[in-house]
Order: structure tokens, then C-alpha cells, then sequence
């Protein structure tokens, strides 16, 4: 068996039988081939994950905003288009420092976006060798600054968000029990039959 097998696909399996239960249906997101990946790791000059080539292969993906903080899977397409705009405003804003003299951040060609929010931030793939390779980090597109990642891995966000809608328990514990900004939220589905997440202390 492939790893599509032991997480993403099946994490995925579990996602896509709540939403049948109990949401409307949407569009979905492009699914993408294994060559068409290759070409972009070759484009990219690194690999990708495993689980990021599971992840855009999976077929039927809804294209709303169901991922906790209100993002939407996007397809290969407009993962590289949106990298590239990103790229281009951080090359356009120059190197700068902060008080401290430290580099102010800036968005890196090693992040690849996975989804995005109404509000023009990102869900992105950190592909920099190291202790966060692979993890999913919130790129905010007016503060750029990176903080704790909200998952260790495109596997544990899905398995994460499976598990809350699931049990009715909060997403996300793990990144707040870390000094994360991002709050814990439970899922919510309103009478037209969209999903939605609140902060889970309210």
C-alpha cells in the first residue's frame, strides 16, 4: 500500500462521508497526476512531501472554505500562480530589518500555498530542509510573519480536522497548546447546510 493509503486518502475518506451527511455540495478542486507533480518538483528545484503529491492527487476535494480559519483548498494551478505573486511582492519590497536589526520576514520561494482565505492569506507548505519540513504555517499577507505551525503535516491536518467534525471536538489543540495565535475551534453547520468553525471557548 502507498501512503495515500494509511493517511491522507484516508483521512480524507473520513472528511468527505461527514460532509455527505450534512452539507450542500460545492465545486470541487482539480486533482492533479503524479508527472504533473514531478514537473513541478523539477520546476520548484526541490521535492515535495509524499503526502503533498497525496494531497493534490485526491479527487472530489471541495473548493470551499472548510479547512479551520476559513480556507479553501486550491488546485496545483493556483498553488503556483499565488507562490509566484507572493514571491514577486517580497522581491518588490526589498531586503528590510526591524528595530533589532533582524530581518523583517519575507515570503520564500521553499513555502508553496495549499490554500487560501476570502481575506488573501495562505495555508502554506514549508519545504525548507529541517525540523518543519513539511509542516502546514499560516502565512498572514499583511504581518508576514510565521509562527507556530498549525499542523506538523498535510497527514495531521487532515487527520486533525477528521477527528473534530467526527467527535464534535475543537480542531487545532495542538498548535494552541504550543503558543500558537490561532485559537482551538469547533466545527459549525448552518442552516443552509455550510460548514463553518468557531473559536472554542466562546
Amino acid at each position: 500500500m502507498t501512503s495515500i493509503d494509511h493517511g491522507v486518502r484516508k483521512s480524507w475518506d473520513r472528511i468527505e462521508a461527514w460532509f455527505e451527511e450534512r452539507l450542500h455540495r460545492t465545486p470541487v478542486r482539480a486533482a492533479t497526476d503524479q508527472g504533473w507533480l514531478r514537473a513541478i518538483e523539477s520546476r520548484l528545484g526541490t521535492a515535495l512531501p509524499t503526502e503533498v503529491h497525496d494531497w493534490w492527487m485526491l479527487d472530489r476535494v471541495r473548493a470551499d472554505y472548510w479547512i479551520p480559519g476559513s480556507f479553501a483548498p486550491v488546485d496545483v494551478e493556483e498553488a503556483l500562480e499565488t507562490r509566484e505573486i507572493w514571491l514577486q511582492v517580497a522581491e518588490e519590497e526589498g531586503a528590510s530589518f526591524d528595530a533589532n536589526g533582524e530581518p523583517e520576514p519575507r515570503f520564500l520561494p521553499s513555502f508553496l500555498p495549499i490554500a487560501l482565505s476570502p481575506g488573501g492569506d495562505g495555508l502554506v507548505v514549508d519545504l525548507r530542509l529541517g525540523d518543519s519540513y513539511g509542516a502546514v504555517l499560516l502565512w498572514d499577507h499583511e504581518t508576514w510573519v510565521l509562527g507556530v505551525p498549525l499542523w506538523d503535516s498535510v497527514t495531521s491536518m487532515l487527520r486533525d480536522i477528521a477527528a473534530a467534525l467526527e467527535s464534535g471536538t475543537p480542531a487545532l489543540l495542538r498548535h494552541a497548546a504550543m503558543g500558537g495565535t490561532e485559537k482551538a475551534c469547533v466545527a459549525l453547520v448552518d442552516e443552509a447546510g455550510g460548514l463553518g468553525w468557531e473559536a472554542a471557548d466562546h
